[in-house]
This record gives structure tokens, C-alpha cells and sequence, in this order.
């Protein structure tokens, strides 16, 4: 989680919209201490709800804004109906998914099932294997998404609690 924060803080990213939800919750929360001791020009939007954290993106990228968000599981799953309107649009959001179980009932797992459910909306998806992986693939996740031959929204997956709460070394 903090590699995916500290390659979005190094990628100069105007707006992030976000709502907290494990094992997410430690990328915006990181984030958002870049905002508030000044180390970084980003306009942070806390909202009420996944559905409405991707409803910003949009209309933040929409006005040319590099934008970024996080979620995992039950808020990717609300995030859902936005998704789609993300990609028809060609925002090149990027959205780092600590990809955890859908619940039913509780389950804090992680596994992919929460990103399959969107597979078909349009997002290029980009899952790591390490750390290392996550803030290189972060990094290029922008220049990906925003190429002109691209205008994509992209998401860099890691697998929640065994990538996102783990402690690697980071090369950046």
C-alpha cells in the first residue's frame, strides 16, 4: 500500500478521490498525509462512498486532471456502474485495488473475485507479484493510461493483506 501511495505522490497526481475500505484504506491515508504536510499540490476529496470517490474521478479527469483513487472489494463493487462510465469516457484514472473477497458472508481474504466482477468494463488491469512490482506499475500506470493511443483508466492490483500489509524493500 505504501508503494502504490509513494509512486502516485511521485507521479504529481492533481486530484484523489477516496473512501477508506480494508485493505485499501492505508494507500489514501498515507496519501492524504502528503497533502496535509504540504508535500505534494493534490486536491484530496473525502466522499461518502465508493460510488461517489469514482464520480469525482471522473469529473476531475474529465476537466484534464491526472487523477488517482484506491479501493478493494465490496467499494470496487459499488465503484461498478462508475467504471464503466470511466472508460467510455477515455479517463485515464488510475486505481490501486487491494484486491480482497467479495463478502457474503463477512470475508477479509484476499482474492481476486472482487476485480473479476469488472472484468469486461473497459480498464486495463495490471496485477503485481511484489512490492517492488507495485510501485514500478503504478508509476507507469499513468504514462499508460494517458497515451494519447490509449486514454484509459488502469488499475494496479495487489493481493490484499499479502502484498497490501506486507514489508518489502522498495527500490525508487
Amino acid at each position: 500500500d505504501e508503494a502504490v501511495a509513494y509512486a502516485s505522490k511521485q507521479s504529481t497526481v492533481d486530484v484523489v478521490a477516496a473512501y477508506p475500505i480494508t485493505p485499501q484504506t492505508i494507500i489514501v491515508e498515507l496519501f492524504s498525509e502528503y497533502v496535509a504536510n504540504g508535500e505534494v499540490h493534490t486536491n484530496f476529496i473525502c466522499v461518502e462512498s465508493e460510488h461517489s470517490a469514482m464520480s469525482a474521478c471522473v469529473g476531475a479527469s474529465l476537466t484534464g486532471a491526472r487523477v488517482m483513487t484506491a479501493t478493494a472489494s465490496q467499494g470496487l463493487a459499488l465503484m461498478h456502474e462508475m467504471m464503466y462510465i470511466a472508460s467510455s469516457l477515455r479517463c485515464p484514472i488510475v486505481m490501486g485495488v487491494a484486491n480482497r473477497a467479495l463478502s457474503g458472508p463477512i470475508n477479509i481474504h484476499g482474492d481476486h473475485s472482487d476485480m473479476m466482477g469488472s472484468r469486461d468494463c473497459g480498464w486495463i488491469q495490471i496485477y503485481v507479484e511484489n512490492a517492488q512490482e507495485a510501485y514500478d506499475w503504478t508509476l507507469q500506470a499513468f504514462r499508460i493510461g494517458e497515451d494519447n493511443k490509449v486514454q484509459l483508466p488502469v488499475t494496479v492490483n495487489l493481493d490484499g493483506f499479502i502484498l497490501s500489509h506486507s514489508m518489502e524493500d522498495v527500490e525508487v
